[in-house]
């Protein structure tokens, strides 16, 4: 009697933290409603969990820079793909298509940059700021695409 009242308990507390997990893991902050595309150089790409971090620097028309965070997979899901931490290089340009926070939401993230200072110049900051999107597909500087996260919406596979 008293295992089995373990086992039901057991069982409850992995149905109460499966909600958390399935909230954590979805695009409620993000306005899925239509994909952006941003093209910029890479600042900074950090493999960490429970999401990768890339940043970003799109240079606009008009010259001025915008910085981006974007959210991607992560490092299980990125080492089961043959993705390695080196694959994306400070100055590598790539494209990402994504969604980006809604209105109401912060728009902006500061990530912390000092678990990987080794590999970073002496002159970049401790932290970097910038406007958030879950990235769907990573285009690569060679071209090649790539699913950088599934959450259910596609709309970066719909034609522009």
């Amino acid at each position: 009697m008293k295992q089995r009242n373990i086992g039901w308990m057991a069982a409850l507390m992995v149905m109460a933290s499966a909600g958390s997990m399935l909230a954590h893991h979805a695009l409620g902050n993000y306005d899925t409603t239509k994909a952006v595309h941003v093209k910029g150089t890479v600042v900074l790409f950090q493999m960490v969990n429970p999401h990768s971090i890339l940043i970003l620097d799109e240079k606009s028309e008009n010259g001025k820079t915008q910085r981006w965070a974007i959210d991607g997979p992560a490092v299980r899901n990125l080492t089961q793909s043959g993705f390695t931490r080196d694959r994306l290089k400070a100055g590598d340009t790539v494209e990402v298509c994504g969604y980006v926070t809604r209105a109401g939401v912060d728009a902006e993230r500061t990530v912390n940059t000092e678990p990987i200072t080794l590999s970073l110049k002496a002159t970049t900051p401790k932290t970097m700021t910038g406007k958030i999107m879950d990235g769907e597909i990573l285009v690569m500087p060679d071209g090649q695409q790539l699913k950088w996260s599934d959450y259910g919406i596609h709309k970066c596979y719909e034609p522009r």
